[in-house]
């Protein structure tokens, strides 16, 4: 089998506590202080999918091509893995969880070519582009595989499965066949001039996130949904809830958003703004909600201030920034976030040279408060009070109540992450209580699991 058994019988390294312990179960440490929090073991598991990942010298930019929003996704007790290949094709893998042998097939009808014009954004969408072209996966309700692969502001790339092969995976061959052809709309028109696509599961539904209309520091954001088995809003028009034009900089800026989250039927959304293509003019945390399905979006005090494909969100609506951050700071685009099960909205922003900032925002007080000098990772929302952050060297636990307060569960081999981008399974906890973390090493792409033994904070 091609699942390392590398149970590192991890290395739980208390908060406050000096020394790494190796141990079974947890425990206090016996010193002679102020109580501390318990040190755990985590046991870490390899999987190995394949050998085939695209690797970063294949040009000489030597960008991270793999891995793409929802590129690790859990769905009805199935694991999928979508990435580049060395052939320069698709990608897509499949086990049976907890320890099922993957299977790897790729889409042979499409291949990156170093000179192909992939859309409308003149020269900086042709070729292999710096590694915006990651492969974007999502799983709807209905057991549809979704694909979103290769763009910087380019034309739509979209495939989808022609059968709901995820609703009964062991009658489905695992076969390039099983995927329809790539097309270039939503059963709408021709969408264009596409950047970072991104899918979000909402109960029967499914949402794609696009930035369109141009580049960063000049573009906008759009919110395509799937329901029914159609994509139901499928146009540039009818998908746009947020706009580049504002009264300063420059006259345009765009939103880079650290992620969308669904909790109990509520839409958040949590950005930063970007004025040019420098990322030092990256400024502010914004924030909004929608409680009808993205079409009316409200500010934190739950002002109305956008209505999606007719009334649009900008830098000067009043109340969207929550956290004024100036640029030149070290604070950019990138992070994560996500909804605990209370309903407290977390994010991980970058924050330069202190490293992470985790911001939370309480749902009764809609206060929001901020902690530098957090790990700079992918959340990951647990059961009762956990949150956990992966980066590429360690696993980390947090109170999900309060801020500042991080344990590490288990140490990380970075260079199972060195030639990737680190994507978490955002379903993966709610399976089996696991942490799933994709990676690739030169060629080789593996999955790595963090079995969730620690106590509540």
């Amino acid at each position: 089998m091609n699942v390392d058994q590398l149970k590192l019988r991890i290395v739980g390294l208390a908060a406050g506590v000096g020394g790494l312990l190796l141990q079974s179960g947890c425990a206090r440490p016996a010193i002679d202080s102020a109580p501390a929090a318990p040190v755990c073991q985590t046991s870490v598991r390899v999987s190995i999918v394949a050998h085939n990942g695209m690797p970063r010298n294949i040009v000489p930019r030597g960008a991270e091509w793999n891995f793409g929003s929802g590129s690790l996704w859990t769905f009805n007790g199935w694991q999928y893995a979508a990435y580049w290949d060395d052939a320069r094709q698709v990608s897509v893998a499949r086990r049976q969880l907890p320890a099922g042998r993957w299977e790897v097939f790729s889409l042979p009808d499409y291949q990156r070519t170093e000179s192909g014009d992939r859309g409308r954004g003149g020269a900086i969408s042709r070729g292999f582009g710096d590694g915006h072209e990651k492969v974007a996966m999502g799983i709807s309700a209905d057991g549809f595989i979704h694909l979103s692969f290769d763009h910087h502001l380019s034309t739509l790339r979209y495939r989808v499965t022609r059968l709901p092969v995820a609703s009964n995976p062991a009658a489905h061959k695992w076969a390039a066949g099983l995927f329809g052809p790539v097309r270039d709309n939503l059963g709408g028109p021709r969408l264009d001039c596409v950047t970072y696509p991104s899918f979000t599961a909402d109960g029967s539904d499914l949402v794609l996130y696009l930035r369109m209309g141009g580049g960063s520091g000049a573009a906008n954001s759009h919110l395509f949904t799937y329901s029914g088995g159609r994509w139901i809003i499928n146009t540039e028009a009818g998908s746009q809830f947020i706009d580049q034009k504002w009264s300063g900089g420059d006259g345009t800026v765009n939103a880079y958003p650290q992620g969308l989250a669904i909790h109990n039927g509520r839409w958040h959304i949590t950005w930063g703004w970007r004025d040019t293509p420098d990322e030092r003019t990256s400024h502010d945390l914004c924030y909004a909600f929608s409680d009808d399905a993205g079409k009316t979006w409200h500010n934190n005090d739950g002002e109305v201030i956008g209505v999606r494909g007719k009334k649009f969100i900008t830098a000067d609506s009043p109340g969207v920034a929550v956290w004024k951050i100036p640029p030149g700071s070290g604070y950019r685009n990138g992070g994560s976030m996500i909804v605990d099960p209370t309903g407290r909205l977390h994010v991980l922003a970058y924050g330069g040279r202190t490293g992470g900032i985790q911001f939370m925002r309480d749902p009764e007080t809609r206060e929001w408060s901020r902690q530098d000098g957090a790990p700079f990772g992918a959340w990951v929302a647990g059961e009762g009070n956990s949150l956990y952050a992966v980066t590429d060297a360690a696993l980390y636990r947090t109170a999900a109540d309060r801020l500042g307060e991080w344990t590490q569960l288990a140490a990380l081999d970075p260079a199972w992450f060195e030639d990737g981008k680190l994507v978490v399974d955002r379903n993966g906890m709610a399976y089996n209580g696991t942490i799933f973390a994709i990676g690739q090493a030169g060629k080789t792409v593996r999955v790595v699991e963090a079995g969730r033994k620690a106590p509540t904070p």
